[in-house]
């Protein structure tokens, strides 16, 4: 009966060993399209510092998806450097994290970069993955639309 139980506990160990290894995280292309709205935030001298977008779409992975958050606009050579953080929120309610890394040029009023995945809940827990971003902003009424390629891991 010895042989049987060892059996058993190496089988055992293997099935806790090489189980867990589906739930890692898989690489999967990401495409994103939506419009929102952002208003802006001016400081007391005038100076463009920020917006807080919030907006709907669809994407691959999330279906219909919100969007709210916070964008920082800093100065840099005649650009502004954005950067920031947001949320989407996917049709089931499930969340992922994102932080922004851009540039944008008030001039042609686009912003481009990379949006960092960096977490979420629910299947998006502990994702990443990096995307290219471009928001194409009407600086009138504050709206926008925005196109995301890249991709996730999850």
């Amino acid at each position: 009966m010895k042989p049987f139980t060892k059996m058993s506990a190496l089988i055992l160990v293997l099935f806790l060993l090489v189980g867990p290894i589906s739930a890692l995280a898989v690489e999967r292309p990401f495409a994103l399209n939506g419009k929102g709205v952002a208003p802006l935030i001016i400081d007391g001298s005038g100076n463009l510092i920020g917006a807080t977008p919030t907006g709907s779409g669809t994407a691959t992975y999330l279906g219909q998806w919100t969007v709210a958050g916070t964008v920082h606009y800093t100065p840099v050579n005649g650009v502004l450097k954005s950067s920031g953080d947001a949320t989407l929120t996917a049709a089931n309610g499930d969340k992922l994290q994102i932080q922004i890394d851009g540039v944008l040029d008030p001039v042609a009023a686009v912003d481009q970069g990379i949006f960092h995945f960096v977490g979420g809940t629910g299947r998006f827990e502990g994702a990443t993955g990096d995307a290219n971003f471009v928001v194409s902003i009407n600086p009138l009424t504050g709206s926008f639309e925005l196109t995301v390629v890249g991709k996730i891991n999850y």
